[in-house]
């Protein structure tokens, strides 16, 4: 049953967060000439690795290929192509998509060309629109001798690129997806600008989240105000949907807020990724809800205060990184190094014997951004990355700790479930900043009004 008093309280502890706000200008976009730019360092890549044309598609959650050169990151229910090529370019969208293209792909110069995109490779396709090939024919002004696709193969349709392979039979079709990758890590002024206010978005939704925070409440009621205050000053979409974890749930490390009711003393780890113009920051915290914090339990405390050094040491490591140019993989292996070496300390504190402790880590602890939160698809300081740090770049650092081996029956730190804190770096030549104002511990911020 709705309870009006409680939900007028959070309001107004909302309203009181809000009021703090920094100010956005809610309606800036990025300029004709951010696009241009774009198109012209992957046009010129193109041509220095002899093809005629690239190709990119995005759908409503892998939605950051073609907004990248179009602008059109509005992608809703249909995806979406294109295709650029000598003659600029060229959206190869279905019969939705074009008409939400029209919304803010102008900016880009873009050209709007209807194919039957859900039917490609059926046989069912409508052979009164575009095919494929007509358009990529016409983005090119001749029959293309090589085609690059740009976007990673684990989401380029089947469908599309074998309609291209039986219209385009002399043509060459190959995967250049990392080639355009390198082009999109290294991030312009003006990118760096959304993101950050991205970032200081996503300070104000955690606070007003943390503030309202009580037991009795769902995942989906503190999630809400979340959506609120994005909204309210200038997001008008997310990198992820936003989320609300209690108790057992945060096991899914990456849940999406439910209507489970968050109970007494429960971890609650909540995220965040505000997107402005597309453009995405992110933040995610672990707290306590609990209306007595002196009960809260010296576990607890304990493996919050080794996440929190972790993640001041996550940062110093990537300022080394950056400052002594050394490879990007260094990272990744540093962190490994730093739960190791600690493994016998926190199991003592623990009063147990924890093997493997870099194991709960659970993924590799940075990742790329850009228009989607964590599906840039290269950059992610991983042992396996060898490639060089661009002049500017976002990295999402992202520090964890599980309890739990390969299934969620396998305990390894009995009473823990998860716990997390990531926030968002940036790079500008040797200077690097954490975009997030919020501190990474914000127990304090549960359940108080401002």
């Amino acid at each position: 049953m709705f309870d009006k008093n409680n939900w007028m309280k959070q309001a107004e502890i909302v309203s009181n967060v809000l009021e703090n706000a920094p100010f956005f200008e809610k309606g800036y976009m990025l300029p004709a000439e951010e696009f241009k730019t774009r198109q012209e360092n992957t046009w010129n890549m193109l041509k220095q690795k002899g093809y005629d044309c690239g190709i990119v598609y995005s759908d409503e959650h892998y939605c950051g290929d073609v907004p990248y050169l179009a602008g059109n990151n509005n992608i809703i229910v249909e995806p979406i192509a294109a295709v650029l090529g000598e003659n600029g370019l060229y959206l190869m969208a279905g019969p939705e998509s074009a008409i939400v293209a029209r919304q803010l792909c102008p900016r880009s110069g873009a050209k709007i060309r209807v194919m039957d995109i859900l039917n490609l490779g059926t046989g069912r396709a409508d052979k009164n629109l575009n095919t494929p090939a007509s358009i990529v024919v016409e983005a090119c002004g001749k029959e293309p001798q090589k085609a690059a696709i740009l976007s990673s193969k684990v989401f380029f349709p089947v469908g599309l690129y074998q309609e291209l392979s039986e219209q385009l039979p002399q043509t060459s079709i190959d995967d250049l997806s990392e080639e355009y990758y390198k082009i999109k890590y290294n991030k312009s002024k003006l990118e760096l600008k959304l993101i950050e206010e991205s970032c200081r978005i996503s300070d104000v939704m955690i606070e007003a989240m943390a503030r309202i925070l009580e037991p009795g409440l769902t995942e989906a009621q503190v999630a809400q105000w979340g959506y609120a205050v994005a909204n309210e000053l200038g997001a008008d979409e997310q990198g992820f949907k936003i989320m609300v974890m209690s108790g057992e749930s945060n096991k899914t490390m990456i849940g999406r807020a439910t209507n489970k009711v968050i109970q007494e003393g429960e971890v609650v780890s909540i995220g965040v990724a505000p997107k402005r113009d597309g453009l995405c920051g992110a933040q995610r915290i672990s707290v306590v809800c609990t209306k007595n914090p002196s009960e809260i339990t010296d576990q607890h405390k304990v493996l919050a205060n080794f996440l929190e050094g972790a993640f001041q040491f996550s940062v110093e490591e990537f300022e080394r990184i950056v400052k002594e140019k050394l490879p990007g993989n260094t990272h990744e292996k540093s962190m490994i190094q730093y739960y190791k070496d600690r493994e016998e300390e926190i199991g003592k504190k623990l009063g147990i014997s924890i093997q493997q402790f870099s194991e709960l880590k659970g993924y590799v602890t940075s990742h790329n951004s850009g228009y989607t939160e964590c599906q840039e698809m290269y950059g992610a300081l991983s042992e396996k990355f060898n490639g060089e740090l661009p002049e500017n770049l976002v990295l999402m650092m992202d520090v964890g700790l599980k309890g739990y081996g390969e299934d969620w029956s396998q305990v390894r730190i009995p009473g823990l479930d998860y716990l997390v804190i990531e926030k968002t770096l940036i790079k500008e030549g040797e200077q690097v900043r954490v975009l997030n104002h919020l501190p990474a511990n914000v127990q304090e911020l549960v359940g108080r009004s401002v």
